[in-house]
């Protein structure tokens, strides 16, 4: 190929290619204008998002868990509190190595590693529970975790410090401090408080630290309720109720305690019962408050109604002559027998042999619209209004569909469903004079701070029925305690105003002979009455007559609070002073030591030495409650309940027990003294030798320090 050239021979200049330069520069500011683009799109249109994933690298939002509310018996005494409970959660995506990670904690947590990696696996957030609740002393196992995906929270874990007791009225609460059942699920939205949050910071080593430029909010803590429970009476209660129900071979038993005079709830149990610190080991049955959620046939528990109606509608006198008809009375197609059978015989005495025949015939003497409208009156048929969950209203006829058939079988008991709560609301009603009460277990509402917020007022329902009417009434029922069938719940110094009551259950459509209710109802002391109260047994086994099976039990309980009750124990002292007894007292009675904080054992072989007989609920263990109270004087023999709680419990709620940790050893023997203190983790300074004579508290570090004064 011949090559270009000019005029001159020269050969011409080759022309330059821009094609590909302009390809390039076209697309490097194709490649600018998309940055700017995208920089635009990011710091403009989507700056919010990126904000947001930027802070999240760097910042997490932890909850704050408000302190739930505490809950205190009538007398100021702590039932429910909060410990510091540790929490286990994880960040996946700061995660560095997960088998290890999760390995670590199935060791430390008792966990299979597999469950924890498959619940960090399911869940695509950036926080995620792994167990909660536990106590604190697993704090020096998770040193040696150091992981950044790790994260451990402090939060409150309830904690009920006297276990079973008053649980079906208390009820419980879930991991997230939920109340679940009883006062924790009504009242939860008072308890629970308002959570808060706090922002946290990662630093270069990915740690999380608070810095004093991000926001906290503060938790609001729940308010605290003051209950109208009487927790030593509640102790009593629940222990011979166990006693009972054992020793009847009863499948279960309620009993309710009421103030008449203005309707509180002062003890509330069924047994078999369960412990709130560990509602997942238990029955759910177990956790339903019998008194107010179940219904049965009262029998003749009910015959106060019939004869407080025939009083009140001049129907019968006391002493007026009625028929027992030898007991036995047949109506067409149904027949009434009587398990005492009795003639003619006065209204009392059929009253104290509890006929059936003779209260039959009472109610269907009773028009039926009186009949209806006093037992409404009285609460039947009726919910109560008491404020605990799982109220239910029983069941009575409407007075129209009220047979002669009907009306006799309601007279002694029959043909319609009460609570354990409305038989003992009815007894209230009749010590308090014919003025219904509206029962409640709420006394004071509280702040966290303790300022009370509001208190409850007794609230009065309805006259039921006159004075006078229930002046009769008490003395009839004194007179089935004292000569009647009511024989078995007499205590020596106390008048009690009672009746017996049994009753057939149904069982495949026919009243069973098998299945009975047992039970008694009353109110102490019939002059004076403070306490009126429903001991009701189901299913009895061996003996089924409620004089027999549910009296003894109203009797123990009976007997025990009259000696311990600050009302009662006043009322006999000042008896003694007026008639001068009160030397001759003192010589048969000795004071109750205190044995908070010693071993079951221990204590056992001190009541043996000062002639007092020892009761506990369990035969090992440390003692964190006693009944009566030290210091008490009591007569020789008597009884002392004692709450032993195991070992292992009392180490882990120590903080929880820190007041049971102050032990009153005044006037023991420094040996004794010693040993009470030891248990309960005291330090001891010892200022002479001999009994103790005095002692005085201080706190150090913390902790307390007691200095004997001997002589």
């Amino acid at each position: 190929m011949q090559k270009e050239t000019d005029s001159a021979g020269n050969q011409a200049p080759k022309k330059r290619n821009f094609k590909r330069f302009w390809i390039v520069l076209l697309l490097i500011n194709l490649a600018f204008l998309a940055v700017i683009f995208r920089l635009f799109f990011i710091q403009g249109i989507d700056s919010q998002r990126y904000k947001i994933r930027a802070k999240n690298q760097h910042e997490r939002k932890i909850p704050l868990s408000p302190v739930r509310g505490y809950i205190y018996d009538r007398n100021g005494k702590l039932l429910v509190s909060n410990i510091k409970g540790v929490s286990i959660a994880v960040d996946p995506t700061f995660i560095e190595d997960k088998a290890k990670l999760c390995d670590d904690l199935g060791k430390i947590l008792d966990i299979p590693p597999k469950n924890i990696e498959i619940r960090i696996d399911s869940d695509s957030g950036t926080f995620v529970w792994i167990r909660r609740g536990y106590f604190p002393d697993i704090n020096e196992k998770l040193v040696s975790i150091v992981d950044s995906g790790f994260i451990k929270i402090n939060e409150a874990k309830r904690n009920y410090l006297y276990g079973s007791v008053a649980s079906q009225v208390i009820g419980c609460t879930n991991v997230d401090n939920i109340g679940l059942t009883g006062i924790e699920l009504k009242y939860d939205s008072l308890l629970k408080g308002r959570p808060g949050y706090m922002i946290m910071q990662r630093d270069g080593e990915k740690r999380l630290r608070q810095t004093a430029d991000l926001p906290v909010i503060p938790a609001q803590h729940g308010h605290s309720l003051e209950l109208t429970i009487d927790i030593e009476l509640q102790q009593i209660v629940e222990f011979e109720l166990q006693q009972g129900v054992m020793k009847t071979r009863s499948e279960s038993g309620t009993v309710v305690a009421i103030d008449p005079r203005d309707g509180s709830i002062l003890a509330m149990a069924s047994y078999p019962t369960f412990n709130p610190n560990t509602p997942g080991g238990f029955d759910p049955k177990f956790m339903r408050n019998r008194a107010i959620t179940d219904v049965y046939e009262p029998g003749s528990t009910f015959k106060l109604m019939t004869a407080a109606i025939a009083l009140e509608e001049k129907i019968v006198a006391p002493d007026d002559t009625v028929d027992g008809k030898n007991g036995f009375v047949e109506f067409e197609d149904y027949f009434i027998r009587d398990d005492h059978p009795v003639g003619r015989i006065t209204f009392r005495e059929a009253f104290e042999q509890s006929s059936n025949i003779v209260f039959s015939e009472l109610a269907f003497k009773t028009p039926s619209d009186k009949l209806y409208k006093y037992n409404r009156d009285f609460g039947f048929g009726n919910k109560l209004g008491i404020d605990l969950v799982g109220e239910v209203t029983g069941q009575m006829r409407y007075p129209k569909k009220f047979t002669a058939y009907y009306k006799r079988y309601l007279g002694h008991g029959y043909g319609m469903n009460v609570t354990a709560l409305q038989i003992a609301s009815a007894y209230a009603t009749v010590a308090n004079g014919g003025t219904l009460m509206k029962p409640y277990v709420i006394r004071t509402i509280k702040d966290h701070n303790n300022n009370i917020l509001k208190k409850i007022r007794p609230e009065k329902i309805r006259r039921v029925i006159s004075k006078r009417t229930c002046d009769t009434m008490t003395r009839l029922l004194v007179g089935i305690v004292e000569h009647g069938t009511g024989k078995k719940v007499k205590i020596k110094g106390v008048s009690i105003a009672g009746k017996t009551g049994t009753s057939q259950q149904m069982a495949g459509g026919a009243y069973s002979k098998r299945n009975y209710n047992a039970s008694f109802a009353g109110f102490f002391p019939a002059e004076d009455p403070k306490i009126a109260m429903l001991v009701v047994l189901d299913k009895p086994r061996g003996g089924y007559y409620g004089g027999s099976t549910a009296g003894p039990i109203f009797r123990n309980i009976a007997s025990r609070w009259v000696n311990v009750s600050p009302d009662f124990v006043k009322e006999s002292e000042d008896k003694e002073a007026a008639n001068d007894t009160l030397a001759v007292v003192k010589i048969d009675s000795i004071y109750v030591p205190q044995i908070k904080g010693m071993s079951a054992k221990a204590a056992r072989e001190l009541f043996e030495e000062i002639n007092l007989t020892f009761i506990s609920n369990k035969s090992e263990g440390v003692i964190i409650s006693q009944q009566p109270r030290p210091g008490k004087r009591v007569p020789k023999a008597c009884e002392v309940f004692a709450e032993v709680a195991d070992t292992s419990d009392f180490n882990n709620n120590r903080d929880s027990l820190r007041h049971f940790q102050r032990p009153d050893v005044r006037g023991l023997t420094l040996r004794r003294a010693l040993s009470i203190l030891h248990k309960a983790e005291v330090r001891t300074i010892i200022k002479g030798s001999g009994k103790v004579r005095r002692q005085k508290w201080k706190k150090e570090k913390g902790k307390y320090v007691c200095t004997l004064i001997c002589k």
